[in-house]
């Protein structure tokens, strides 16, 4: 619809107004008639029947029009053609009608009708065609002009100085159309804006994420939004307005009768009403949450906007899970478990005691870093599983890290029923567990503790329990220990060593010995092997105690740093021709960062590469092949020579053997033991010599006590250097010193060992 059709649209609008215009042209029609049946001129009959004519056409104009209005794409322009084409023909008709009753008749009574007739249908037009200046002035010419002429023609003067009215009445009638024109146009202004803001704020309303519902006084919709619908599941042929609630929910039972949304908007919001409750989130459905804000008019009624909150809500839910649960078992977390655990310890009052169960799995770590970590979860999975059918309802069960579970039962139970329970358990959750045509078999153990007797707190009681697990673990494993008097002795025991060993490393209190490695052919020493030793109350700590402690506490990785930049400020001190080799832990290699401790150690003391030697053990290296490979390669580029320790106590070295940069092979002491009394132990020994030459490596063989496990591993084996108590124990530093320079005096001139006997005598 364009612009001009638009403004013209009024000027036929309205039933009342239909009326008035039909009655001004019959009355036209009618005056002609009357000049027939006066003057008997034919003429007249033609105009009256002209005239009914128009109105005929512009009645049908007029049903035009209605159809046009009800259609809002519709193309106005024959409708505005043949509009001004019937106005302007009606005033043709009226103007010769005028002119006519001037020129045949010398009737007052017609004169003065066609004057009056004229001066209505002119101010009819002022009224109606007041939107089109050009087609009013069309009109007014084509009326005035003619009676006018009419008027002049028959002379008389009273006739003219009354027609002569018409020029004033036709200036009023521009202006009155002309202001109504105005008016108009303001009008049509202010309607087109409303137009545009009410699209405007329905684009804004449909496009909201929020639902929108508005109710008048009587709570009835006024205003509802396609979100609002969207989320009450309320389908488009629902006509909302001016309905009520109740209404709505009566339509929507009958088309959906098990889904009404709608009812439990309507009990949500009258409880608002009626109880002013601050709460503001409802289900609506299952696993669908709203959010209702509602806002009074002050006119009445109310204002709701709803808000679809289900995604906040499951994400809520979801936190409050991985809060409580663990997200792999769905067993309680350990920070959730033992909450729970001390509530119910707390709510023992009448209760005479309970027990927790401490169990973790044997072998897991192997079938994890063998089948790798999805294999691991599968079990972890099977075995929470199977832990939760056994227990009776209400055991607390939880996943205390890794592989470790944790049990408490609110029951006191007597000893022997629950050792039969933790063998059923132990039964239960170690039976085989299918995983990609593989039968997963591993074991497990179980440590026990019980309220109040061992402990009234359930720290303690984890405590305990760990405690008696590790005892279970110490005697064969698969099985159940309960705590006792005994292995507290030994936690204490453990708690103090952990404090001291964290005291000692802090303040300086390790020390380094050296074990020297010889050469076999030439008996001449060719580097030490450091070793950590400490001290505690003035007795030596086993390394085997110490070492795996401080791996549990974190600080083998400050220990292994010390270890090697003392072992290089060492060497700087010895003859050139003596280096030194320092074993670095499983952890400290995986962890840590072995590479730059070299690094360090070799610019701080100013060692020449080639004198420091790093031995790994196959542990280190099997845990992560990739990764050894990587880090032995950057120590090789450094310069600095790299040994495997322990060969032959793990259990694939074998396949790795040649992609490994290594430069020494240590053959494990187990390996010499009996090789005086044991021709298959000579057999084997024989076969890794010659494995390690094969290879290119140098050989080294560790554990050498006797002068004939020595004289047959010169004379037999293709063993490079050896290393035991044959040649000398583990030296403090200032003694080692003393005995390299003993070899090489003069820092070059080397001297053989001529009396081993008495070189095992310096402790």
């Amino acid at each position: 619809m364009n612009k001009q059709n638009i403004e013209q649209e009024p000027s036929l609008n309205g039933s009342s107004d239909h009326s008035a215009f039909f009655f001004g042209k019959i009355s036209s029609a009618t005056a002609s008639l009357i000049a027939f049946f006066i003057t008997q001129e034919m003429v007249f009959v033609a105009l009256s029947l002209a005239m009914l004519a128009f109105m005929v056409g512009d009645a049908r104009n007029l049903r035009l029009r209605d159809g046009l209005l009800n259609n809002p794409s519709a193309d106005w322009t024959l409708w505005e053609r043949q509009n001004n084409l019937l106005s302007v023909g009606f005033a043709l008709l009226m103007g010769a009608w005028c002119y006519f009753c001037f020129t045949l008749t010398d009737n007052l009574f017609m004169h003065l009708l066609s004057i009056a007739t004229a001066m209505g249908n002119i101010l009819n037009i002022a009224m109606r065609g007041f939107s089109d200046q050009r087609i009013l002035t069309f009109q007014l010419f084509a009326i005035g002009l003619p009676t006018i002429a009419g008027a002049v023609s028959y002379g008389d003067l009273r006739a003219i100085i009354l027609c002569s009215f018409f020029i004033p009445l036709f200036s009023s009638v521009r202006d009155l159309s002309g202001r109504l024109n105005e008016l108009f146009q303001g009008i049509q202004r202010q309607s087109r804006e409303k137009e545009e803001f009410g699209v405007q704020l329905n684009e804004a309303l449909e496009s909201m994420s929020h639902g929108l519902l508005m109710f008048d006084e009587d709570m009835k919709v006024k205003i509802i939004n396609h979100t609002a619908r969207d989320i009450l599941n309320l389908e488009p042929s629902i006509n909302c307005y001016s309905r009520t609630m109740t209404e709505i929910a009566r339509i929507v039972d009958i088309k959906r009768p098990k889904v009404n949304r709608i009812k439990l908007l309507e009990n949500a919001i009258h409880q608002r009403f009626r109880s002013q409750t601050s709460e503001k989130v409802f289900e609506i459905d299952r696993n669908q949450f709203v959010e209702l804000s509602i806002m009074l008019r002050d006119e009445g009624g109310c204002v709701v906007v709803i808000e679809d909150v289900s995604e906040r809500i499951q994400y809520q839910t979801r936190i409050n899970q991985l809060a409580k649960y663990d997200e792999l078992t769905g067993l309680y977390n350990r920070s959730f478990f033992l909450q729970t655990a001390k509530e119910a310890m707390l709510d023992q009052q009448e209760v005479t005691g309970a027990s927790l169960l401490f169990f973790d799995l044997d072998e897991f770590k192997r079938i994890n870093d063998t089948l790798g970590h999805e294999a691991g979860d599968h079990i972890l999975t099977t075995v929470a599983q199977r832990v939760r059918n056994l227990l009776p309802g209400g055991t607390l069960i939880g996943r205390y890290g890794g592989d470790e579970f944790v049990i408490f039962l609110k029951v006191a139970l007597p000893e022997n029923e629950l050792g039969q329970l933790s063998q059923k358990i132990l039964e239960t959750i170690t039976q085989p567990i299918s995983y990609q045509n593989h039968d997963l078999r591993f074991g497990a153990s179980v440590g026990i503790a019980r309220y109040p007797e061992d402990g009234k707190t359930i720290d303690r009681l984890l405590k305990l329990a760990d405690l008696a697990l590790y005892s279970a673990k110490n005697n064969g494993k698969n099985c159940y220990r309960f705590f006792s008097a005994e292995l507290e002795d030994t936690l204490h025991e453990r708690l103090s060593m952990e404090h001291a060993l964290d005291f000692a490393v802090k303040n300086g209190e390790l020390s380094l010995h050296f074990q020297p490695i010889v050469c076999l052919n030439t008996g001449k020493i060719r580097l030490f092997e450091a070793l950590t030793r400490w001290q505690l109350e003035g007795k030596n700590i086993s390394p085997d105690l110490f070492i795996p402690l401080a791996e549990d506490l974190g600080l083998i990785q400050e220990i292994g740093e010390w270890t090697l930049m003392e072992a290089c400020r060492q060497c700087m001190q010895w003859p050139d021709e003596v280096s030194v080799a320092v074993n670095v832990s499983a952890v400290q290699f995986q962890v840590g960062s072995i590479t730059t401790s070299v690094r360090n150690a070799l610019a701080h003391t100013g060692l020449d590469p080639s004198r420091l030697e790093i031995e790994i053990t196959e542990t280190a290296v099997l845990n992560d092949m990739n990764h050894a490979i990587i880090v032995l390669e950057q120590l090789s580029e450094i310069g600095v020579k790299i040994s495997l320790d322990d060969f032959g106590t793990g259990y694939s070295s074998l396949s790795y053997l040649h992609k490994l940069p290594l430069d020494k092979m240590k053959i494990d002491k187990s390996f010499i033991d009996d090789i005086t009394e044991s021709e298959r132990s000579r057999t084997l020994l024989k076969g890794v010599t010659v494995l390690g030459k094969a290879l290119e490596l140098k050989v080294v063989v560790e554990g050498v006590e006797t002068e004939e496990q020595k004289n047959l591993l010169r004379e037999n084996y293709s063993v490079d250097l050896a290393q035991g108590y044959y040649f000398s124990r583990a030296l403090p530093a200032d003694q080692a010193l003393e005995f390299a320079n003993n070899f090489y005096p003069d820092g070059g001139r080397s001297k053989t060992m001529s009396a081993p006997s008495n070189q095992a005598n310096v402790a």
